[in-house]
């Protein structure tokens, strides 16, 4: 990257809790941006460009990503979560938008589709995944590593990783294949193994890098409640995408309250997975009755980003 970044950025805006409104003091500053490379990036090969991070040091507490125009508006189009609300964001949450950033404002809905049924509610599906994850890990932690002669394996494997992928692939597309009975058994009990072995290293790996401050919450309330207010508010971003075709962004009064209220232990887990599958199943019975688009008109945000980027370099090359 040999061009400032900064001084191309056509929209720059607050994110994460901060513009969620559910902030705490130690709450770190996140930003995200769009920004329009310069032509040499368009049709050279040696400044390739589709985004730009700054990760925050213990100093400054800032993350910021910039993305390319094309880059953003193919994740926006995708109905990604994290990309969709920079476009939504409170009008206070700006903090740069030249009227370039102000065209992209301007056509945000045009983003939105049923795909934010899979994406938001495939995030908060994920964020459930973890929390169950990590509950079983805290209530019943494994002990040791699996060894292969609790699965009836020979020390050293008998499959490659080759052929191991070869027959899970037969598996997923349903193909019917005739095995001999001692083969197939050597397949079924190395998959076990190795899906053993992942989740063990999985433990380990969590138990090395938890975050201090998230380890507190799950010891506490028995779960990561920080995870669950993500976790609903995604479910209810989503849904509300999916019945208003809006995207709420900022959380205040006592919707605001809720979702705090979860980071502050307000559900047990139990309360926690069963609102969130009822949300889910929400989620699902919205898909096949809203009257929002399956698709955004994907050619017609593509000539916007053409003349965009046409016009921004004929001023600023």
């Amino acid at each position: 990257m040999n061009f400032d970044v900064d001084k191309r950025t056509i929209l720059l805006v607050k994110h994460g809790s901060h513009a969620y409104g559910l902030n705490t003091p130690t709450s770190d500053e996140d930003f995200k941006g769009v920004c329009i490379k310069p032509r040499a990036a368009y049709f050279g090969f040696t400044q390739r460009f589709e985004q730009h991070e700054h990760m925050g040091s213990k100093t400054d507490g800032i993350d910021k990503v910039v993305y390319s125009l094309e880059k953003f508006v193919s994740l926006a189009a995708d109905c990604n979560p994290s990309i969709v609300e920079v476009l939504h964001v409170a009008d206070e949450d700006v903090v740069v938008k030249d009227s370039f950033g102000e065209r992209l404002r301007a056509i945000r809905d045009d983003f939105l589709s049923r795909k934010a049924k899979f994406t938001f509610a495939g995030y908060a599906h994920g964020q459930l995944k973890r929390i169950k994850t990590h509950r079983s890990w805290l209530l019943n932690p494994p002990k040791a590593p699996p060894t292969r002669k609790e699965f009836g394996l020979s020390e050293t494997s008998k499959i490659s990783k080759s052929e191991l992928g070869a027959y899970d692939a037969i598996l997923e597309q349903g193909i019917e294949i005739e095995l001999p009975k001692d083969l197939l058994t050597v397949f079924t009990r190395e998959k076990q193994y190795q899906a053993s072995k992942t989740h063990y290293d999985q433990f380990k790996s969590w138990e090395k890098s938890r975050n201090p401050a998230r380890a507190e919450l799950e010891a506490k309330y028995g779960y990561d409640t920080k995870h669950g207010m993500h976790l609903m508010r995604l479910e209810l971003m989503g849904i509300e995408i999916l019945e208003k075709h809006t995207v709420h962004v900022k959380w205040t009064g006592p919707e605001r309250d809720y979702l705090m209220g979860i980071r502050n232990g307000l559900l047990p887990y139990d309360e926690l997975v069963e609102r969130a599958e009822k949300l889910e199943a929400r989620a699902d019975e919205l898909y096949e009755t809203s009257t929002l688009r399956r698709e955004p008109n994907r050619a017609q945000l593509d000539a916007i980003v053409v003349d965009m980027t046409d016009e921004y370099l004929s001023l600023y090359g």
